[in-house]
């Protein structure tokens, strides 16, 4: 991904959510990353990574209505983006998508890494 592109990701305006709205989102979603199922409830390291993510983006016109805004871990929120997505079905289907994608590069270059000596 291009550095341009992630500072735009994180320099876009963010919609204000009070740590009230943000907490009753976790709470009905069990503190849990509605795309991959990260699990912030029973450790530490997860729960600091979850976010509130807009399934149609506020920054397309998406409302800060309990029922356009889901928990999402922070790598699933910046692959998901402010696209624009059918339902929220076939936006958790391009995230999924992608973490394998990137996965397989992971394990490549990790696979690459383990044969070059070490110096």
């Amino acid at each position: 991904m291009a550095f341009k592109r992630l500072r735009s990701l994180f320099a876009a305006p963010i919609p204000h959510l009070s740590r009230e709205d943000a907490m009753k989102v976790f709470a009905r979603d069990h503190f849990r990353c509605q795309y991959c199922g990260l699990d912030g409830l029973h450790r530490f390291e997860n729960w600091l990574i979850l976010t509130v993510d807009h399934v149609h983006p506020h920054a397309k016109g998406g409302a800060r209505a309990m029922t356009n805004l889901v928990t999402a871990c922070q790598p699933c929120n910046l692959i998901k983006g402010h696209r624009v997505y059918k339902s929220f079905a076939e936006a958790k289907e391009f995230v999924l998508a992608k973490r394998e994608e990137w996965r397989e590069v992971f394990q490549n270059q990790v696979a690459a890494g383990m044969h070059k000596p070490s110096h």
